[in-house]
C-alpha cells in the first residue's frame, strides 16, 4: 500500500501540536510554534460562474484617411505625414474601446478576486481577454498601410513588450509568493540533502545495522525536507497582509494604459516598416533630457521654437511637450491650433 504523505503528515501535526501545546503550558509562553498541516489544493470557479457584463462592447471603428498636417510655431514647424495624421483621428475611437474594456475587467476582478489566491488565478486571463480584444479591433489598421507580413501573434507580443504595466504589478504581487516558497523549496531541499549516507552510517562500522538501511534513512530525510519546506511555505495570514496593501485602483489605471496604448504599437509598427519615419512611441532619456533643458531658464530663447518644434515632431504623443509649447506660445493662434489637434483629435 502507497504512503500518502499528506495523511500521515496531518496526523504528526496533529500529535506535535499538543505536545507542543502541552510544553507551551508549563513554560508559560508560547515556545513551540504551531505545525501547519497540509490542506487540499484550492479549486476556483470558471470565469462563466460569475455575473456576466452585460453592457455591450462598442461598434468596430473604420479606418480614417489622413491628411499631411503642417503646423507653424515661430519661425518653426511641424509636419505630420497623412499616415500619422490617420493615428491621431483614430485615438478617441481606441480610447473609447481601451475604456470599455477596461470596465470589463474592473467589474469581473471585483467579482471573483476576493483574495491572494483568487487573483493569482484570475487577473491572467481576466486582462488578456481585453488585451486580445483590442487587438482584434486594432491589428486591422495595419492592412490599409500595406502591411500584410505580420501575424495577430506577433502584433500582441509586440504590444505586450512595450507596454505591461499592470501585468508587472500582478507579477510583483505574486512574486512575493513565489519568492518565499523558492525560498522554502531551496531550505528544504537542503535540509533533506544534507545527510545523504550510505551504507555504514556516519563513518561508524555498523553504527546503523538493525535501524536503518541507508535508503530508507535518505527517504526519510526527504520527506523532513519536505516538512521544512512546508512549514516555511508562504501562510495564508501572510497573504491576506500583503494583498490588503495593493492598490487596486492603481492596478485599474494601468489596465487601461496597457489597453489604451494599442494604437501606439500600430504607430511603432508603421515605423518599423518605414511607412512613418522620425517617430518614437515612448519617452527615452534624450526626450527627458531634452525637456528639463528647455525649461532651464539658461535655454536660448531664440532657439526654443525650433527645439520643442523638433521635440514634438519626434515625440508626437508625449502630452509634456505640448503643455510646455502652451506655457511659451500661448498667445500664438498657430501654437494653439497644434496643441488643439493634439487634445481633441
Amino acid at each position: 500500500m502507497a504512503f500518502n504523505f499528506k495523511d500521515g503528515f496531518n496526523k504528526f501535526a496533529e500529535y506535535g501540536n499538543k505536545l507542543n501545546k502541552s510544553a507551551n503550558n508549563i513554560i508559560g509562553k508560547d515556545v513551540f510554534n504551531e505545525i501547519k498541516t497540509i490542506e487540499e489544493p484550492k479549486t476556483f470557479p470558471s470565469l462563466d460562474a460569475f455575473p456576466e457584463y452585460t453592457i455591450p462592447e462598442p461598434e468596430q471603428f473604420e479606418f480614417i484617411k489622413g491628411e499631411k498636417r503642417t503646423f507653424s510655431i515661430s519661425d518653426s514647424s511641424v509636419v505630420f505625414s497623412g499616415e500619422l495624421d490617420s493615428c491621431f483621428k483614430l485615438r478617441k475611437e481606441i480610447s473609447n474601446c481601451a475604456e470599455y474594456y477596461a470596465q470589463r475587467f474592473k467589474f469581473k476582478y471585483c467579482n471573483c478576486v476576493k483574495d491572494f489566491d483568487t487573483f493569482a488565478y484570475y487577473f491572467e486571463d481576466l486582462y488578456l481577454e481585453g488585451l486580445k480584444a483590442m487587438r482584434e479591433r486594432t491589428y486591422g489598421l495595419l492592412l490599409p498601410f500595406g502591411i500584410f507580413n505580420i501575424t495577430k501573434d506577433n502584433f500582441l507580443s509586440a504590444h505586450i513588450e512595450r507596454y505591461h504595466k499592470a501585468y508587472e504589478s500582478y507579477a510583483m504581487l505574486t512574486g512575493v509568493e513565489k519568492a518565499k516558497n523558492e525560498q522554502a523549496r531551496n531550505s528544504g531541499n537542503a535540509l533533506g540533502g544534507a545527510i545523504q549516507m550510505q551504507g555504514g552510517g556516519f563513518g561508524m562500522k555498523g553504527a546503523m545495522k538493525g535501524m536503518a538501511q541507508a535508503e530508507a534513512f535518505n527517504l526519510g530525510l526527504g520527506l523532513l525536507g519536505k516538512l521544512a519546506e512546508h512549514q516555511m511555505r508562504m501562510t495564508q495570514e501572510e497573504k491576506a497582509e500583503v494583498f490588503s496593501k495593493f492598490k487596486h485602483d492603481v492596478l485599474f489605471d494601468e489596465v487601461f494604459y496597457d489597453y489604451n496604448q494599442m494604437l501606439l504599437t500600430v504607430v511603432a509598427l508603421l515605423s518599423d516598416n518605414g511607412i512613418i519615419s522620425g517617430v518614437k512611441v515612448t519617452k527615452d532619456e534624450a526626450f527627458e533630457t531634452t525637456i528639463t533643458n528647455l525649461n532651464n531658464p539658461m535655454f536660448p530663447q531664440d532657439r526654443f521654437a525650433q527645439a520643442i518644434a523638433s521635440l514634438i515632431q519626434s515625440y508626437p504623443f508625449e502630452k509634456d511637450s505640448y503643455d510646455l509649447l502652451m506655457s511659451k506660445f500661448s498667445d500664438e493662434s498657430d501654437a494653439k491650433q497644434l496643441y488643439d489637434y493634439y487634445m481633441n483629435l
